[in-house]
């Protein structure tokens, strides 16, 4: 049910949003976000913003267990109750996070990253 909804997600960004703003750099610019694109973009901005030697998470950090924190906390952003994680703080770097640079007229990359987590780790 989840992996319907994050489609739809997707399916509606790529036709509500306009390809200047779906476009992240030459990742399919022009055509929108499709679910190859949507992986790489996660994975890109994952090691980019959440995993990387001054991001709030080390490369040896991300496993299964961290990326399923990570994932609940991603699930629960727009909730009043947060899972209570250190993972609810560090999503807010990515857009349209609190500590998200320059936010306006970019992809959800909070979504993003969702959608390479539960690909990759199969959450």
């Amino acid at each position: 049910m989840k992996k319907i909804t994050i489609m739809l997600t997707l399916v509606a960004m790529a036709v509500l949003v306009p390809a200047t703003a779906a476009a992240s750099g030459s990742i399919a610019a022009g055509r929108g976000i499709n679910p190859r694109d949507a992986y790489t973009q996660g994975k890109a901005l994952t090691f980019k913003k959440l995993v990387c030697s001054s991001c709030p998470l080390q490369k040896g950090d991300l496993d299964r267990t961290r990326a399923q924190s990570l994932k609940n906390s991603l699930e629960a952003r727009d909730a009043a109750e947060k899972p209570g994680t250190p993972d609810d703080a560090h999503i807010q770097v990515l857009c349209p996070g609190d500590r998200g640079a320059e936010c306006d007229g970019k992809v959800d990359e909070q979504e993003l990253v969702h959608y390479y987590l539960t690909r990759r780790y199969k959450l």
